[in-house]
């Protein structure tokens, strides 16, 4: 099963994509402005889209209605292999007693159940893919759209990921709580739809 850390970390990396060279035109109006969370006056800032993750209501959210998707297949998945190992246990303990044919029989249903518990594995690791998918791409968009709105609206010239190559970044430069803010405003706004 995919372990949520390992979602994130792709969920991560994928996200730095971005703002990754999302250049807006600086406005002279908005130039002169002060920044809130930020004291850069340059033009260019930075985002941390982990952080934006792990921090936003809906990054939050989305995280969670992973983490539960794959809590409740983990528990399927452990019903399914107790059942299993007990046609086992059961086998085992009338092995002697069963013909052939009843011995077969059995041994058949555990393979049959066996395979059937491989494919719902498979296919409720494929489905967590697609959901991770779906919400990797949702907030993706939602974060583009947050960061080029605040982009124009304060005159950055430049907002890049931090995530993406940024070996030192100053802090005055980093605008990802405000991006937080604006995220949890709108997901707030939509009714927390999904």
């Amino acid at each position: 099963m995919i372990r949520i850390m390992e979602s994130k970390c792709k969920f991560f990396f994928s996200l730095a994509v971005i703002a990754t060279g999302v250049i807006f035109s600086a406005h002279p109006l908005f130039a002169a402005q002060s920044q809130p969370k930020a004291t850069n006056t340059g033009g260019v800032a930075y985002i941390d889209s982990q952080r934006v993750v792990d921090e936003s209501k809906a990054g939050r959210a989305s995280l969670k209605e992973l983490e539960d998707f794959k809590k409740k297949n983990e528990e399927e998945l452990a019903k399914r292999d107790r059942e299993i190992k007990e046609l086992e246990d059961e086998l085992q303990k009338q092995k002697m007693a069963l013909s052939a044919e009843a011995q077969n029989k059995k041994e058949e249903t555990i393979r049959r159940k066996g395979i059937e518990l491989k494919r719902f594995k498979e296919d409720k690791e494929q489905e967590l893919k697609e959901l991770y998918f779906k919400h990797l791409n949702k907030i993706k968009e939602e974060i583009i759209q947050i960061v080029r709105k605040i982009g124009q609206e304060k005159g950055y010239t430049m907002i890049v990921n931090k995530d993406e190559s940024i070996i030192y970044a100053d802090p005055n430069y980093d605008i990802t709580s405000l991006v937080i803010e604006e995220y949890d405003k709108s997901f707030i706004g939509k009714g927390a739809q999904k």
